[in-house]
């Protein structure tokens, strides 16, 4: 199959390990190995067509989180490019050479993965609906919260990958931009991009829970501007089909 001339080289290897979703399966070795429907080429790309399409909802959503933010953080009267600036440059320079797991964005990770799940159970409890959110999404944000579930626990394994990797830079040189720490920052980083669009749809949803869900806002955009300050060239990161 790793002859096949569709498939792309080491596609899998920075993807955000979404199968359901990815536009790219076709071409994907990995998915192919693990699936049933390898034997049909057509349903696999009219598979990856409607997923091209939820990513193109997504990003547009992201705009909107990213309005959102800026005018909350007008009416408080915060500069958004000031952020918890002063952390990114100062304590997570200082920490560079601690432990991956200990280092302040794995921690601020695992703050956000607690942050889902009590925002969870709050708006479960708050609700009259006779379904629980908790095991039943509403049609109308089931993708939406599909996209914050799957995530939840995704960005810290890839954080904790990515500073390590990261540490073991330092004793180079020249960092590579195509280095897998890059690589692994940018998976993390787009799955938080698509956090926060998920997030800014349940903000207008849910007005009751307003003030938690612009905390989990706050607090996640503050951990992508962290890791963009940790690595700085990780967007430029080509991730193989993915980017090219």
């Amino acid at each position: 199959m790793g002859d096949k001339p569709d498939l792309i080289p080491g596609i899998y290897n920075y993807c955000d390990r979404w199968c359901e979703r990815c536009a790219y399966t076709s071409c994907c070795l990995q998915f192919q190995i693990e699936s049933e429907e390898t034997s049909s080429g057509d349903a696999l790309q009219n598979f990856d067509a409607l997923n091209a399409r939820f990513w193109e909802d997504m990003s547009e959503a992201l705009v909107q989180a990213m309005c959102l933010l800026r005018e909350m953080a007008a009416q408080h009267g915060i500069d958004p490019e000031d952020l918890d600036k002063e952390t990114a440059f100062s304590e997570l320079q200082e920490n560079l050479h601690r432990n991956a797991r200990e280092h302040p964005c794995a921690a601020a990770a695992l703050v956000y993965s607690g942050m889902v799940n009590e925002w969870f159970v709050a708006v479960d409890e708050f609700s009259e609906a006779e379904e629980s959110l908790l095991t039943n999404y509403p049609r109308s944000l089931d993708e939406h919260l599909q996209v914050i579930r799957h995530y939840q626990y995704f960005i810290y394994p890839k954080l904790v990958r990515a500073l390590e990797g990261r540490m073991d830079e330092l004793f180079i040189a020249d960092h590579e931009l195509q280095s897998d720490a890059n690589g692994t920052a940018k998976v993390a980083l787009i799955t938080m991009d698509r956090s926060l669009a998920a997030w800014s749809v349940l903000y207008a949803e849910y007005p009751a829970h307003e003030d938690t869900t612009l905390s989990i806002l706050v607090h996640l955009d503050r951990l992508r501007r962290s890791i963009e300050v940790v690595f700085p060239a990780a967007r430029a990161f080509i991730r193989p089909g993915l980017d090219s």
